[in-house]
Order: C-alpha cells, then sequence, then structure tokens
C-alpha cells in the first residue's frame, strides 16, 4: 500500500485544526456566557460586558508573559476584553449609575483597603451584574478559570488578583 503524499495538503490540515481548537475554546466561552445567562438572569450582553471587564483587570494584574498563557487556553478572552473596551465596560443601554457611583464612594470612605474588591464590584455593576449577584458572578468565574487554565496556571493568576480569585483555593 501507498501512503498519499501529505505535503500539499498538511496546511489545510493544520489550518483545520487550529480553528476546530479555537472553535472548541470559542464555545467554552460562549458556554460559560449561557451559564451566566441561565443562573444569574444577565443578558448575553451583560455577561460578555462583564467578563470582559473582569479578564481586562486579570490581564493588567498579570503581567504580558501569563496573560499570554490564558490566551493560549482562552483565545476569545482577547476579543472580549477588546469589546469591553470599546464600549468602556458598560452594556448597552445600562451603566454603573448610583451603583457605580456607591462603590467609588465606598472606595474612598474605607481608605483604599477594600480598593481590588470595590473595583471589581464596580467593573461588574457597571456591565450591569447587580451587586447582589456579584459573589454568584464570581464563583462561577473561578469555577471555570480553575477548569480551563489548570490549577497550576490559575494558581499564578490567583496569587496576583486575591481579591478577585481568593488565595489560589
Amino acid at each position: 500500500t501507498t501512503v498519499p503524499p501529505r505535503g500539499p495538503f498538511l496546511f489545510f490540515e493544520r489550518t483545520l485544526q487550529n480553528w476546530a481548537f479555537t472553535f472548541n475554546w470559542s464555545l467554552q466561552m460562549d458556554e460559560f456566557i449561557q451559564s451566566l445567562v441561565k443562573q444569574l438572569g444577565l443578558s448575553p450582553e451583560a455577561g460578555k460586558a462583564a467578563t470582559g471587564n473582569i479578564m481586562k483587570m486579570v490581564r493588567d494584574q498579570v503581567g504580558e508573559s501569563t496573560f499570554s498563557q490564558i490566551a493560549s487556553k482562552l483565545p476569545e478572552v482577547q476579543r472580549l476584553i477588546g469589546a469591553a473596551e470599546k464600549d468602556g465596560g458598560e452594556q448597552s443601554g445600562g451603566g454603573g449609575g448610583l451603583m457605580g457611583s456607591l462603590t467609588s464612594m465606598a472606595g474612598s470612605l474605607l481608605g483604599g483597603k477594600a480598593g481590588g474588591a470595590v473595583e471589581v464590584a464596580s467593573s461588574l455593576t457597571k456591565a450591569g451584574v447587580s451587586l447582589d449577584k456579584v459573589p454568584q458572578y464570581l464563583s462561577l468565574l473561578v469555577e471555570f478559570l480553575k477548569n480551563k487554565l489548570g490549577s497550576d496556571l490559575f494558581a499564578t493568576v490567583a496569587a496576583k488578583l486575591p481579591d478577585l480569585l481568593g488565595k489560589g483555593k
């Protein structure tokens, strides 16, 4: 038996594999957004805006090397961050309003001691997540990231963002 030459087809095979890999991770991000819609009653836009805002905070805090590892495991994260930056982190037709003002005031009153937690809450409320749903949102995000990033990368990220992700637990 002869094996057909793979040369001309290798490019297409690799392209298809890369597309399938990206599509798989894209589906997983979409599944995460859908879980936010189902479990928290958010609109898909609010779920995307909230996740983009939080992942932007992660990107800004963990450094380029660590974030490139995250992006390699979750390629869709770049698109969510880009959309959040473009929209100013606010859900279309919504925004932080009074809640954003209150969280900013709380941070000032606490002298910055709760700065990280206040920044997280403010970022999520701007995206349309009500304050009472912030803990549940963060719990879902932590579980998602633990599953997708692996324990070592998640621990590295969590150590740099204890207000957001805990102490790497």
